[in-house]
């Protein structure tokens, strides 16, 4: 089954998009590139948490205590302190420089990383140039050590797929039902290193409720965890999305 072909059941009214790219190691060096990507509905997504391993790298916050925090447990107060230190325009010009990625805050909310809008190419892109930067290798390390309840089983998906060891896989997953949306929001970006290549996939997904939207909604408010929500609505998804991605990619490959 393709990504493609993944996509192909998504339900009404929903968005996913999912990219992967094989760069070669070092930066100048190994094979050449392979590229896939796959949409269905929206063509940028906001972004949730996802960013925050770049913010980290760009903002040199690689050794810090807010650093770890922001990655390994996703965690916002961290983040926001990290990002508003920025500040936030001087953060996206970095990360522009260091990868190509142009990248706005939401003009609604100029202040919230969270209202950034990305594609899934955009994110391989950005994160092919933090996975190959030999000063972001905390920063990768950290990815490896994401909280198993917040890497939706992603580094088990894609170490299957490309024959590594799960612990190996670098994840940052994202999730958030915003209260002006009536579609949950669930990200993930996985980094594996395979045969002298990296590996990069990404997938965004943003799908209807299936759950009490207003006890979703009030969880939120309350600061009660919501995860579980995101896992039964989209971790199926992403991580098929994600292994159909390796296994395009893999076939490019075989050419």
């Amino acid at each position: 089954m393709t990504a493609a072909d993944v996509l192909a059941g998504l339900p009404d009214g929903a968005s996913a998009q999912v990219a992967g790219e094989v760069f070669g190691t070092p930066q100048y060096g190994g094979a050449p590139l392979r590229a896939v990507a796959a949409r269905r509905g929206g063509a940028r997504l906001r972004c949730a948490s996802v960013l925050k391993p770049l913010i980290v790298w760009v903002a040199g916050s690689g050794r810090t205590d807010d650093g770890e925090q922001a990655i390994r447990f996703s965690d916002n107060a961290a983040t926001n302190r990290i990002w508003h230190a920025g500040p936030p325009p001087r953060l996206l010009d970095r990360l522009a420089g260091a990868t190509g990625v142009r990248w706005r805050t939401a003009g609604a909310d100029p202040d919230w990383f969270g209202g950034v809008e990305v594609s899934a190419t955009e994110l391989v892109t950005a994160y092919g140039a933090l996975a190959r930067d030999p000063g972001a290798a905390r920063v990768v390390n950290w990815m490896r050590a994401v909280a198993p309840e917040q890497a939706f089983g992603i580094p088990d998906a894609v170490a299957d797929t490309l024959g590594v060891p799960a612990a190996s896989v670098a994840v940052k997953a994202g999730w958030i039902g915003h209260a002006d949306e009536t579609v949950l929001r669930t990200h993930a970006v996985a980094v594996a290193e395979r045969g002298g290549e990296t590996v990069v996939v990404a997938a965004l997904t943003a799908l209807p409720y299936v759950a009490d939207r207003d006890r979703y909604q009030q969880d939120l408010r309350a600061g009660r965890p919501v995860i579980d929500v995101h896992e039964a609505l989209a971790g199926p998804l992403l991580r098929d999305l994600l292994a159909a991605t390796c296994r395009d990619l893999a076939r490019l490959g075989a050419r």
